[in-house]
């Protein structure tokens, strides 16, 4: 074997041996129920073990230990045929799930050609050539190993490839790498280290079994790095804090002096210390991230489940309660004759609990629509002051049944054109004007437009109710958000700021408030007028 191929396999042979050992050992440990951290690391180890054994070869001159070497990397074949099968099987699952009636019959013809390689049923003899050059000699057994091996490795690329088809995301990320770093190895293996020097009698490519082996590692950690195959953080603090192990006890070994390997000893036993406390440490961080993780992606699972309950809830309630409006007007209209005034006032405060009810319906629909974007809107240039004296009368019977004073203020000349959606534009002045009549008991309700320079319009309602402090104000537009002082007071799902202020955003506006606990509160938003620049904001 030339010098250059043998100092190139021993430099892979290090690199792999002080690499995988480590990594298939803690990838097993990471955890030790998987069946295929345990196949992977069953197959790193053998690999390693043919490697290292086909490396040997090569170096003993004394021809019993070649033939006894070469008879030994058929039999580890043999094993590594069944790994490779069973581990393309199972990856990436958990559990063992090969049929029994697959799996036992494999082993049997495995064990058996594990242990005939070791006679000259497999190898008979082998042939050293010119340049050191290995060329086994056949025997009759040879074809059912060759059979072995391509029938489990194409068994396994099978398997793989229909768990490719059925796998989504980040598995079937994963099985690709897999199926293609394995596929390439044993293709390469089968090619240059089976075919051309059983078949053609062609030697000179074996000792290359080192570069196949690190094309099959360079692609795994490429796999391993970029799309977490397994554990990448664990498992690299993990080899690397091993390989700084064996330097110093290498290095411990090596020192002549008594002192000098007293410090190199030190040395090791600070390490193995602070290198455990390491792991242990970056293992416990990955754990703590993992579970926030899971618990994170619960937590949208239980949001989305919510939201589509919500939803469906809605729907559901919407008709019986329109259907509840539609009886009610028809009696108060005297569709069914006449009734008594004191009926007559009850008929409406339940129509207006009624469509307090059909609002907060609406809110939840419209939460769902937005938030998922199957909201429609009907864009059109309509005058803001129209579309706020429209939503205003719809509230005066109840403001004058309270004793509020009730006012609305528009000046004269006012431009209030702005590109919006008209009933969602209702929407949110209904949910603003709704709230303050709802927890103003006594004073005023005022709303008022005024010209927010020349590119925007203002709309505020103004109320004297209980207010609302920093801290609540903060948190007020989000959703399902109450304020804590009112909760139980009256009716709501905390929806309809949070509503208003998407529909207000949507319509390229910002809405606000000021307002301090006992001095009433004063809800605004703004929109852009129609050709304005800040105009091209909105949809």
């Amino acid at each position: 074997m030339p010098t250059i191929e043998y100092n190139l396999s021993t430099l892979i042979i290090i690199v792999f041996s002080l690499v995988n050992i480590p990594l298939s050992i803690f990838i097993v440990r990471h955890d030790l129920k998987s069946w295929t951290n345990r196949l992977f690391s069953l197959l790193i180890i053998f690999l390693t073990v043919y490697l290292v054994v086909n490396t040997q070869l090569y170096i003993f001159t004394d021809y019993s230990a070649r033939l006894f070497l070469g008879r030994f990397i058929i039999a580890n074949g043999a094993i590594l045929n069944l790994l490779v099968f069973l581990f393309l099987s199972v990856f990436p699952d958990s559990e063992f799930k090969i049929n029994k009636k697959i799996f036992i019959p494999l082993l049997i013809i495995t064990a058996f050609l594990f242990f005939a390689a070791f006679t000259e049923l497999i190898f008979k003899s082998i042939t050293i050539s010119e340049g050191n050059v290995v060329t086994p000699e056949p025997g009759i057994l040879l074809p059912l190993f060759g059979l072995h091996t391509v029938g489990l490795v194409l068994g396994g690329l099978i398997f793989s490839f229909r768990k490719r088809k059925k796998a989504e995301g980040s598995d079937r990320t994963r099985i690709n790498y897999i199926f293609f770093a394995t596929g390439t190895l044993f293709f390469l293996i089968l090619t240059f280290n089976f075919f051309f020097p059983v078949v053609l009698k062609y030697g000179n490519f074996v000792p290359f079994l080192p570069l196949y082996i690190l094309i099959f590692l360079g692609i795994v950690s490429y796999a391993i790095v970029r799309h977490r195959l397994f554990d990448v953080r664990v498992l690299a603090t993990q080899v690397l804090t091993i390989i700084i192990w064996m330097i110093l006890l290498s290095n411990l070994f090596s020192a002549q002096e008594i002192i000098e390997r007293l410090i190199n000893g030190v040395i090791l036993l600070a390490s193995i210390i602070s290198g455990i406390l390491l792991v242990r440490s970056v293992m416990n961080e990955v754990r703590q991230r993992e579970k926030l993780a899971e618990l994170n992606q619960k937590l949208k699972d239980i949001d989305a489940q919510k939201d589509e309950f919500i939803s469906m809830a809605a729907h559901e309630l919407r008709a019986p309660m329109t259907a509840i409006k539609g009886y009610v007007s028809m009696v108060l209209e005297g569709d069914t004759g006449d009734i008594p005034e004191k009926a007559r006032g009850f008929l409406a405060d339940a129509n207006n609990i009624n469509d307090r009810l059909i609002r907060l319906v609406n809110n939840m629909l419209n939460v769902s629509r937005i938030e998922e974007g199957r909201m429609v809107y009907q864009v059109e240039d309509e005058n803001l002051s129209q579309v706020v004296r429209s939503v205003f009368s719809q509230f005066t019977p109840e403001a004058e049944r309270k004793g509020l004073e009730y006012k609305l203020e528009i000046p004269t000349h006012l431009k209030d054109k702005v590109r919006v959606d008209p009933d969602r534009v209702q929407e949110i002045i209904g949910n603003l004007l709704s709230n303050a009549v709802k927890y103003t008991d006594s004073g005023s309700i005022k709303v008022r437009l005024s010209q927010r320079g020349s590119d925007f319009i203002r709309c505020e309602v103004i109320d004297t109710g209980p207010g609302i402090s920093k801290d609540e104000q903060v948190k007020l537009f989000q959703k399902f958000h109450r304020v804590e002082t009112n909760v139980g007071k009256t009716t709501g799902t905390g929806l309809g700021l949070y509503i208003c202020k998407l529909l207000v955003e949507k319509f390229g506006g910002k809405l606000g408030l000021s307002s301090e606990p006992e001095k009433g509160s004063k809800f605004w938003f703004d929109l852009p007028l129609v050709g304005t620049s800040s105009s091209l904001l909105t949809p």
